[in-house]
Order: structure tokens, then C-alpha cells, then sequence
């Protein structure tokens, strides 16, 4: 998932500069523009009526095989990129070239990533039977307020 995540901040970074050497304005467009895509993340959470399947079966997979699932799965999945599209823009001072904040943006989302992603599998894989969908649902409905939340803050947010 690192390398899908690293290649999806080298496009966002490289768009993004084109975008913004063309037209100033649009740090509002892609501020907005990412504020309503963190709304409707949070409604989907909020709206959520799937919980977790606990009998699947698991088959063992080689760690390259596994390597290429969570590249593919971050590629085949827009959501990603327009998740680094409109999220790490906010941070970006317009004064200075965007792509290389971006890429320092991205490496940061990427570690942190790589450590909340690292302790919520090895959680997850611990306590897989001790969530039920009552609890999984619960779960939801505070991601979705917390995406809102963090969607009305950027959009409150005036770029120096």
C-alpha cells in the first residue's frame, strides 16, 4: 500500500502543480471541491448498514502476492487519489512551488499511515470476533461525524 500510496502523491503532486501554475484560484476550487468529497465520505459512514463477516475463510498468500494486493487495491480504488487530490492541497502554501510540499505531505501522510495501519491490523486481527455489527455500525456513525467535521473545518479554512 506504500508504493500505491507514494505513486498517488507523485500524481497528485504533479497535477497539482500544473493546475496551479495555470490558474491561482484554484486552491479554492480544490479546497471546496475536497470538503464536499470528505461530506460525502462521512454520509456514507453515517448512512452505513454493513458490518463484518467473521466465517470467511482466510487463505495464506506469499508476502510479494500480498505486496501487489495493496498496490492494486489502492490503484483500482479512485477514492485514494481523490481522497491526496483534495485533502493534502489544504496544507500547501500557494507561494511556493506545490509539488515538492506535496511530496513532503504525502511522505508524511504515508508514515503515519504506515504506523496507524501497521497497529489497527495487528488490532484487528486480535479482536476480529469481539466486534459485532452493533459495534462495527458505532464505529461508522463517529468516522462519519469525525469526516464532516474535518470536511467544515477545511472549508472554513482561508489560505494565507
Amino acid at each position: 500500500m506504500q508504493v500505491g500510496r507514494f505513486t498517488t502523491v507523485l500524481i497528485v503532486a504533479l497535477a497539482l502543480q500544473a493546475v496551479t501554475g495555470v490558474v491561482g484560484a484554484a486552491f479554492d476550487i480544490i479546497k471546496y471541491a475536497g470538503a464536499a468529497y470528505l461530506v460525502w465520505i462521512g454520509w456514507g459512514y453515517l448512512t452505513s448498514r454493513h458490518g463484518i463477516a467473521i466465517d470467511r475463510p482466510v487463505s495464506a498468500r506469499s508476502p510479494l502476492q500480498q505486496a501487489a494486493s495493496g498496490f492494486f487495491v489502492l490503484w483500482s480504488n479512485p477514492k485514494a487519489l481523490i481522497f491526496f487530490g483534495a485533502f493534502l492541497p489544504q496544507f500547501v502554501n500557494p507561494h511556493y512551488p506545490a509539488w515538492p510540499q506535496v511530496i513532503v505531505l504525502g511522505l508524511i501522510e504515508m508514515g503515519a499511515g504506515l504506523v496507524v495501519d501497521s497497529t489497527y491490523i495487528y488490532l484487528a486481527a486480535k479482536a476480529r470476533g469481539a466486534l459485532g455489527d452493533g459495534r462495527v455500525l458505532v464505529v461508522n456513525r463517529i468516522a462519519g461525524v469525525m469526516l464532516i467535521g474535518a470536511a467544515l473545518w477545511l472549508a472554513l479554512q482561508h489560505q494565507a
